[in-house]
């Protein structure tokens, strides 16, 4: 029942994501950046509901703080101040980039998909070769897109506040899963945790 009613609130997290798009819908280049953010919040809220049940999770206040500012803050992007030409045309491939990329590693992850630290084995293939966390850098770059396609304040200012959470984040994940000889032993051969020779 715990588990249910927690793949429920991952995928309502992922519906709610889809709201600020949903006001914006139309044939043209901003049409499409809210497509993609559509589809990408859609495809994880289905694929909420296919997850193993963890080996081990680290479920308190911190883990649960740093992972609903990761993915919360993004959600309250506003498609407002529509950009043009380069600066849309920009934001639109990095919306498509960051969408394949997080689609390639979660279909790589299968059902070890999850939201707050956890252990449900060990991915090294696919986009995990190259970097540890491709699925955030996937979600980093989506939003990012989105708010080249919608630059204000405040979508860049919810970029910026999404980091520190970010990094947080992934620091708990690792902190745990380090716990693994066979997720050190992935660390030592994948060095980068976003991005090849640079983090």
């Amino acid at each position: 029942m715990r588990r249910a009613l927690g793949d429920c609130v991952l995928a309502v997290s992922f519906l709610l994501a889809m709201l600020p798009a949903g006001r914006e819908l139309s044939f043209t280049l901003a049409g499409a950046a809210n497509v993609v953010w559509i589809a990408g919040a859609a495809i994880m809220a289905v694929m909420s509901f296919a997850r193993f049940a963890p080996r081990s999770a680290t479920v308190n206040l911190r883990t649960i703080m740093a992972s609903g500012g990761m993915l919360i803050l993004p959600c309250f992007m506003r498609p407002t101040n529509l950009s043009t030409g380069a600066l849309a045309t920009t934001g639109l491939i990095f919306e498509l980039f960051g969408v394949v990329l997080t689609q390639v590693a979660r279909v790589y992850m299968g059902r070890s998909f999850g939201i707050l630290p956890a252990n449900r084995g060990i991915v090294s293939k696919g986009p995990f070769r190259w970097v540890r966390h491709p699925v955030y850098f996937g979600w980093l770059i989506l939003s990012i897109g989105y708010a080249m396609s919608y630059p204000n304040d405040r979508n860049i200012i919810l970029i910026v506040a999404t980091l520190p959470f970010m990094v947080w984040r992934i620091d708990q994940e690792e902190a745990h899963l380090s716990a693994d000889p066979e997720y050190r032993s992935y660390m030592d051969r994948v060095p980068y945790r976003l991005w090849p020779g640079i983090a």
